[in-house]
């Protein structure tokens, strides 16, 4: 608990002490002490300001310290509601962009395991001597113990879908340039324009889509990103190389825009309305 919490905490359980809520030592205590408490739920002004420094309090113990110093860090202020409102927004502007970076990860993997199992004539091209380095092996072996702890098939069908995408993008590093690429580069790009049509350029794309992801999966901050618009239209971009119809789907769902154009206000109303009106339900 923090200090300013723990004083409050104290300060309003001795109120609620005089108040009668707690045996008293003398009668008189004790009707000075209700009088005291009558005029403090009147007055409301003390109890609601104790009861906003709780909530903060508590959804900064959630959140966790650290975290919300990471949002300070990035210029917002070290206020509690400004700081929450860059939390929420930031949270929506997470969840927007989880449609297409899911919808890249899965149309891409897919594309690979296809061109690679036409490529090299078996749905287990993973498995195969010299065609995985020891990063990559050893993340499949990871997969596939994971697949039999749960009792479950050591099938290609399953272990494609365990490996993650940093795996997938790893395939375009230049230790691949004579194992996959340029092979497998028109099976799984099939729609880039051919001056890009290049494993760097995937490479260097991929890597950057990548960061973004990884970023949103472990909660970070991305609200400050000046080029985050740019982020969101590169993913889409790439998705429509691998399938534009899987790019025409993610843009029905797609919301990104929206949040991130209207800007944080939305959200600080919301941890005003939070801060005051349903501080009774804590």
């Amino acid at each position: 608990m923090t200090p300013r919490f723990l004083l409050w905490h104290y300060l309003f359980n001795f109120i609620r002490y005089i108040s009668g809520n707690k045996k008293p030592r003398d009668r008189h205590r004790h009707k000075v002490g209700r009088g005291f408490l009558r005029g403090l739920h009147s007055n409301s002004s003390f109890y609601g300001w104790y009861m906003q420094a709780y909530f903060s309090d508590q959804l900064r113990l959630a959140i966790s310290h650290e975290r919300l110093d990471a949002f300070r860090q990035r210029g917002t202020s070290s206020e509690d509601a400004e700081l929450f409102a860059h939390y929420a927004w930031n949270m929506a502007l997470s969840e927007s962009l989880y449609t297409p970076l899911q919808c890249l990860e899965v149309s891409l993997r897919n594309g690979i395991h296809d061109a690679a199992t036409a490529y090299f004539k078996t749905d287990t091209w993973f498995d195969l001597p010299g065609i995985l380095y020891p990063p990559e092996s050893n993340k499949v072996q990871e997969a596939k113990e994971t697949l039999f702890k749960g009792k479950k098939l050591l099938n290609a069908a399953r272990v494609i879908p365990e490996l993650t995408f940093g795996f997938w993008t790893s395939l375009f590093d230049v230790r691949y340039e004579k194992i996959f690429w340029p092979w497998l580069l028109k099976p799984v790009v099939p729609n880039i324009p051919r001056h890009l049509r290049i494993r760097k350029n995937l490479s260097k794309r991929l890597n950057r889509i990548r960061i973004l992801r990884n970023r949103i999966f472990h909660h970070e901050p991305i609200w400050h990103w000046r080029d985050l618009q740019s982020q969101h239209t590169d993913a889409l971009e790439a998705i429509s190389w691998v399938n534009p119809a899987m790019r025409i789907f993610v843009e029905q769902f797609d919301r990104f825009e929206e949040i991130y154009k209207n800007g944080i206000g939305e959200y600080r109303n919301i941890i005003n309305v939070l801060q005051q009106e349903n501080i009774s339900r804590i």
